[in-house]
């Protein structure tokens, strides 16, 4: 559900017609990278910053197309991120990759989909994207190499959410949320492929973890690094776009419950963006013609079910539900208490946008934070932040670094300096000061 953007002050989100917003959590939330800068670590991010939410100004020491490791001080340890839109469902159709008869020929659809050329076409198109992906990921590999940090350095290679496919992208069918993950550790004996569960919130204690810091924030995720604790995976849809799609679900190994909220109307929902693709013309074409494949006409016209149950293992597309089966009732049971107990636990999962926007807007206006205050101490300084949750920064004037200021701490700074307060959803907090 995209709620937040960079945007002028005011701005209406079109989908929505609401403010666009950033959520103000109830639990405490900061950037991990915050913790990984305060320890010494240099942070970069190349470049995208889609986190529907605001970002905190002391996340990162570089967040842009230049941001690179190769910026850092001599020897000094580094986290860096780099982002690569050529696999982006966009890509289907700006994109434009020769194609050849043969290889649309040895194309092999999913069973879910009619075996029409033209969908082969985009399946292919996307193959040959990733091939430019693969390259793009060897160049900053090779750098590594260049740069003698290889051996030392740990990667993590991910996509975002599944393919970019109508029910891949948006869709809490496995096909939307399985994605791939490889990662090159340092240790050599740690190189076997597993099938163990992990989820985007376990990244951050595991980067926390492998970096053998100690820190006091509380995360939902679990580390992976060395360790196989989890025991399932969550998921949910709300707003998507124009599209209200309410859907939660619960996954372990074998089996996955999935809970619709508007169970009067089909899976499908419009979406202009997707539209622009030549898979979901012909798929709105056999639609309206009555000609789709069985999957994709349940897709479109069915009603879905409260519940769907499903046997992963055996069932890879979630085209046979299980709900309702009697020898699967202590499965359903079993999953839908685990379900049940994630919903209850979410700050805002159970509101609509509107119901948000009014709970972290009493007053129908982001909330502002207390301005900050100096103290003297011997021969420093000591920033009172005058509120709690929050991260603090500071730099001399004319400085276009942040640093991490940990509460507590003396500083030196020149006569004139600055000092931001950052907290989710709040509007920052920047003032000068001077001796």
């Amino acid at each position: 559900m995209r709620a937040f953007k960079k945007s002028n002050k005011g701005a209406v989100n079109a989908n929505s017609l609401l403010p666009i917003y950033s959520t103000i959590p109830e639990k405490k939330c900061v950037f991990f990278t915050e913790i990984l800068r305060e320890k010494g670590y240099y942070c970069t991010n190349n470049s995208k910053e889609d986190y529907n939410m605001s970002v905190s100004p002391l996340a990162w020491d570089e967040s842009s197309t230049k941001a690179h490791w190769r910026n850092r001080k001599k020897n000094q340890p580094f986290f860096s991120v780099f982002n690569f839109n050529i696999t982006h469902e966009s890509m289907l159709w700006k994109n434009k990759v020769k194609i050849t008869e043969d290889e649309i020929n040895n194309i092999r659809l999913p069973s879910i989909f009619p075996d029409n050329i033209s969908i082969k076409k985009d399946f292919l198109r996307n193959y040959k994207n990733i091939e430019i992906l693969d390259t793009k990921v060897g160049e900053i590999i090779e750098q590594l190499k260049e740069d003698g940090l290889y051996e030392n350095t740990v990667i993590f290679f991910f996509s975002d959410h599944g393919g970019p496919f109508p029910r891949y992208k948006r869709s809490i069918y496995d096909t939307g949320i399985k994605c791939p993950l490889v990662i090159k550790w340092i240790d050599e004996k740690m190189t076997n492929r597993n099938d163990q569960m992990i989820s985007f919130i376990d990244l951050a204690p595991t980067i926390l973890d492998l970096t053998a810091m100690k820190n006091n924030e509380c995360f939902e995720g679990i580390s992976f690094f060395k360790s196989d604790n989890r025991t399932h995976i969550f998921a949910a849809t709300d707003r998507i776009d124009e599209s209200i799609t309410k859907r939660r679900c619960v996954r372990n190994k074998k089996y996955k419950l999935i809970i619709n909220y508007d169970s009067l109307k089909p899976i499908h929902k419009p979406n202009r963006y997707r539209s622009q693709m030549v898979t979901m013309h012909i798929l709105d074409s056999l639609n309206s013609f009555q000609k789709s494949s069985h999957y994709f006409n349940k897709w479109f016209n069915e009603p879905s079910t409260t519940y769907e149950l499903y046997d992963i293992k055996s069932d890879l597309y979630e085209e046979h539900n299980l709900y309702g089966d009697s020898t699967h009732k202590q499965v359903f049971e079993s999953l839908n208490n685990k379900l049940e107990l994630w919903i209850n636990s979410s700050d805002f999962g159970n509101l609509k946008e509107e119901e948000i926007i009014k709970k972290i807007w009493p007053n129908n206006k982001k909330p502002f934070l207390n301005n900050p205050d100096i103290e003297n101490f011997k021969n420093g300084k000591i920033i009172k932040p005058n509120n709690e949750g929050i991260s603090i920064g500071w730099r001399n004037k004319d400085d276009s670094d942040w640093k991490i200021y940990k509460v507590g701490e003396v500083i030196q700074p020149n006569k004139e300096f600055e000092v931001i307060i950052f907290k989710m959803g709040y509007a920052t907090v920047k003032r000068l000061f001077r001796q």
